[in-house]
């Protein structure tokens, strides 16, 4: 970028010089990130009340879990990553990947949480973010 702005101000210097000179000086190029929308606001209707709030604590395994998604940039595209984390042990209870971020991604971890017996019946689960 630093080149490209050099050349087209009429500047003729190579790309090896301009790295020498910012390497030199402590310099370091700052990519800029694509920005992507990743939050699509719900229907107002079929918003659930947040029974978690701010009350990130439980006092038995499996009762009151946490989910949210990390998507990670790789050379064949976005990957998705939604975790569902057990808020008395910490842990890490179940997870799902996938190239979407429909709710299936979602649904995905917390049916891994189930089915290797991390939730308890009436458990309580807070998917971020909230619309």
């Amino acid at each position: 970028m630093v080149h490209t702005k050099l050349a087209a101000a009429g500047i003729e210097v190579s790309v090896g010089t301009v790295a020498v000179i910012m390497a030199e000086n402590g310099w370091a190029a700052k990519r800029m990130r694509a920005f992507k929308r990743t939050t699509i606001p719900s229907d107002p209707d079929k918003v659930f009340a947040d029974l978690i709030g701010r009350d990130f604590t439980s006092d038995a395994p499996g009762s009151r879990l946490l989910g949210d998604i990390t998507y990670l940039r790789t050379g064949e595209g976005w990957l998705y990553l939604a975790t569902v984390i057990d808020l008395c042990t910490c842990m890490v209870v179940g997870w799902a990947m996938a190239d979407h971020m429909r709710a299936s991604l979602t649904t995905g971890a917390l049916q891994m949480a189930r089915d290797r017996g991390h939730l308890q019946p009436g458990a309580i689960f807070r998917s971020f973010p909230a619309s």
